[in-house]
């Protein structure tokens, strides 16, 4: 088994690339959808009160936060970066298929699986 640790400034570093790189679907569809503040430090405040929203919204409404959670999104996304109410429900749209394509393209390269304890044979012969 292995481990990896990184700690300190690195750590600082890698989680603001994780950050950066969470936010450029936002700050393209809100460059695409024509919002008036779509720049990458609001849509990463966009994103940051859309998923305390949510949070509050599971808190508070139970079962029911599953409703309440895109509203937050699109609530942030029209008074943060400036958008209509129909321009921040396209712009969690765009959103969301960029996420759907950086799985795509990104997320083939990263692989979550352990070793078996023993191998085991898998194949049968008959001879």
């Amino acid at each position: 088994m292995t481990s990896l640790t990184v700690s300190g400034l690195p750590a600082l570093a890698w989680e603001i690339g994780f950050v950066i790189v969470g936010a450029l679907p936002v700050w393209f569809g809100a460059k695409i959808t024509d919002a008036t503040n779509p720049t990458l430090v609001r849509s990463v405040l966009a994103l940051f009160l859309g998923t305390i929203g949510s949070i509050a919204g599971f808190m508070i409404g139970g079962p029911l936060g599953i409703f309440l959670a895109p509203v937050s999104y699109i609530l942030s996304f029209k008074f943060i970066l400036g958008t209509s109410l129909v321009g921040a429900f396209l712009l969690g749209i765009l959103s969301l298929f960029g996420y759907f394509l950086m799985a795509k393209l990104i997320g083939g390269g990263f692989s979550v699986n352990e070793e078996p304890k023993e191998k085991v044979d898998t194949q049968t012969s008959f001879f």
